[in-house]
């Protein structure tokens, strides 16, 4: 059964929990998510809910995801495939990653170009060793974007 993440109390925190993972959506237009533990095609569903969410009630045009990988467990199969198959959706800039293993960051990257196979305009893979170089790089990718945006 599908996580609700709208029935998951964050305990004032922020954080939501699906399964063993957590997530909060950031005013400045971050999902961040800690994974920990095997990913599921539920957990993947309910993260691309939340970015949607994040997209539809701030109506903001840069959204990235900032993703802990550092717990991370098998990526199984459906979750692999509803992460290649999800369209993406415009507001997507960048998925961001960060404190991962050489085997979390190749496993994530296969999804990637699975990804990028079907969707050909899906947005940069990046990965970082800390959550301060992956904040940094978010920083420098939305005002590049936001210059590209100007009238």
């Amino acid at each position: 059964m599908r996580p609700d993440p709208s029935t998951n109390d964050s305990g004032g925190d922020g954080w939501h929990h699906v399964g063993e993972h957590a997530y909060r959506c950031e005013s400045v237009g971050i999902v961040f998510i800690r994974l920990g533990g095997d990913l599921t095609e539920d957990d993947v569903a309910a993260f691309f809910d939340e970015f949607g969410r994040l997209c539809d009630t701030r109506g903001l045009a840069h959204v990235f995801w900032l993703i802990d990988i550092g717990r991370l467990g098998a990526v199984l199969p459906g979750a692999r495939t509803r992460a290649a198959t999800t369209p993406v959706r415009r507001e997507n800039k960048g998925m961001v990653l960060f404190n991962g293993s050489f085997r979390q960051r190749v496993v994530v990257a296969l999804v990637d170009k699975a990804t990028s196979l079907l969707q050909p305009h899906s947005p940069p893979l990046v990965f970082f060793s800390s959550e301060a170089e992956a904040r940094a790089w978010i920083d420098k990718r939305r005002r590049e974007l936001e210059i590209r945006d100007e009238p």
